[in-house]
């Protein structure tokens, strides 16, 4: 098949497959499955011999026609009751064509063909009739038979017309003498209905046959008989066949298309609206999301100068770092505590390791976001699930809610934990390497060297130079080094929370940036 046919054969298998919520296209997979088996053995057959079917009512010489072709007594024949009960196949020797129950006659007449003459169409016998649609299932080309009297028989109208668009269709007025006019009004009310008539022939078959049989030759009385032949016999080549079995599979695939359109088309109203409703509801989420995160992660000032205070503690060196270091020991006394202090329901094996001091804060936090995000999005959920069901779907039980739910915070935390390992910890680091970077350390180091110098100077001078320097001279400087000492550590914690405030700002459009892309929860 060319690639897009088989692209859509492709959908089609998958269509087939479908095992999801939507339920009418869980409706139409038996009739698709049926189809897709006949697609595949027609496939399978494109390169196999023509099936052609004798179809019409009854007495209208289907029977005579196919002993004509074959020059031979192969079927029973009558003027005035059905004769064919069940199939006859006429096909080429070595062809095997598997049909229930059957009669099976091997020939030579045509090498490349095999004729099926099937019970009479217009039959009260029901199993007659579904006789005759097995056999139109499995033929590739359709000889209408009829006379001047049936030729707008319905009963045989009615098992045609499933077929127009899928296969093509040769008349043939078996016992002619109808002239152009039957011709004209038959073929036009085919085309009409939507029949694609390849040729139309006139022929008097029971003459043929018996001209046949005597060993004559052919005569005017018959009519087109031997054009029927000559089309039969070399018209029908391997190119044509192969250009019909072809256009069989397009047209059977083209209409299970156009039957899944027609059906799912008039769902696709209600489909679009609830797209436009879960949009906007992922929306919603993803923006109460966003400010739950950003609000719980970048929202408290005092969790960033703890952090990014923590770090620069570490590295901090010096006089100024040590008491500064100190000084943040003392201030994250509580949150020690707090950390010494067993939770309960609180499992320690399952806390994500510390990428930076501090951190765990930052995940209770995340953990209060996470609550407020399936709040919203719990909400949200129950508010489309009438408009999910209306279009079709199976309702979610209650373990796949809770899965969606779970699947929700997943990918919240996830999202969240890579700003905490990524943007965050590089961003504190980063604060922490400009606190404690040898420029800044020299600034901060300096005056106590300048006043130690100074003091050790006085002290030094005074005692091999002059009197003794009192007691209050030794106090004094100590009150003023502490002084100078507290002012630094102080100036160290406004950097700190300077350095805090920006990291906020730089974290917090990473956090933008993460949840910016749909969550694909609905």
């Amino acid at each position: 098949m060319p690639e897009s046919l088989v692209s859509i054969f492709d959908t089609l298998e998958a269509m087939a497959r479908y095992d999801g919520p939507w339920k009418p296209l869980r409706a139409e997979q038996s009739l698709l499955e049926t189809r897709l088996a006949e697609l595949r053995e027609r496939h399978a057959r494109l390169d196999d011999v023509l099936v052609l079917a004798l179809v019409g009512g009854s007495g209208v010489g289907k029977s005579t026609l196919l002993n004509a072709l074959a020059g031979d007594i192969l079927a029973k024949t009558s003027e005035y009751r059905p004769c064919t009960s069940i199939p006859v196949i006429y096909h080429p020797p070595g062809v095997v064509f598997d049909f229930e129950e059957a009669k099976h006659v091997s020939g030579s007449a045509l090498e490349h063909l095999v004729i099926v003459d099937t019970p009479d169409s217009d039959t009260i016998l029901k199993e007659h009739r579904k006789i005759v649609e097995r056999v139109l299932t499995r033929c590739d080309l359709v000889l209408i038979c009829a006379t001047q009297e049936k030729y707008l028989d319905e009963a045989t109208w009615s098992l045609l017309r499933p077929l127009r668009t899928e296969r093509a269709f040769i008349c043939i007025e078996t016992k002619g003498g109808g002239g152009a006019a039957i011709r004209e009004d038959w073929t036009a009310r085919l085309e009409a209905a939507g029949f694609d008539v390849t040729e139309y022939f006139q022929v008097r078959a029971l003459k043929s046959l018996d001209r046949k049989l005597a060993g004559g030759a052919p005569s005017e009385e018959e009519l087109d008989f031997p054009k029927l032949e000559t089309y039969l016999r070399e018209v029908l080549d391997a190119g044509r066949i192969a250009r019909i079995k072809r256009s069989n599979v397009a047209g059977l695939l083209s209409k299970s298309v156009q039957r899944l359109d027609a059906v799912l088309a008039k769902k696709a109203e209600p489909l679009d609206a609830l797209a436009c409703r879960m949009d906007e509801a992922e929306q919603r989420v993803r923006r109460g999301t966003l400010d739950a995160v950003a609000g719980r992660l970048c929202g408290a000032p005092h969790l960033w100068t703890h952090a990014v205070g923590r770090e620069v503690a570490l590295s901090a060196k010096g006089v100024t770092g040590m008491l500064y270091r100190a000084v943040e020991s003392l201030h994250a006394l509580p949150v020690r505590l707090a950390g010494w202090t067993p939770r309960i329901g609180h499992d320690a094996e399952k806390e994500p390791a510390a990428l930076f001091p501090g951190e765990a804060l930052f995940h209770e936090e995340l953990a209060l976001a996470g609550n407020e995000a399936a709040g919203l999005y719990e909400r949200e959920r129950s508010s489309i699930e009438l408009d999910v069901t209306k279009a079709g779907f199976s309702r979610q039980n209650k373990k796949a809610a809770q899965a969606a739910l779970e699947s929700f915070r997943d990918v919240l935390r996830l999202r969240a934990e890579a700003v905490l390992c990524g943007p965050a910890r590089d961003e504190i680091r980063r604060c922490a390497r400009r606190l404690t970077s040898w420029p800044v350390t020299v600034a901060f180091e300096a005056p106590p060297m300048v006043f130690f110098l100074f003091a050790g100077y006085r002290i030094v001078t005074t005692y091999f130079f002059g009197p003794l320097l009192a007691g209050g001279f030794i106090l004094h400087t100590l009150a003023v080094l502490f002084i100078l000492l507290g002012c630094e550590v102080v100036a160290l914690r406004l950097l700190v929370r300077w350095q805090a405030w920006g990291a906020r700002r730089t974290v917090r459009r990473a956090v933008e940036e993460a949840f910016s892309e749909a969550l694909d929860i609905f």
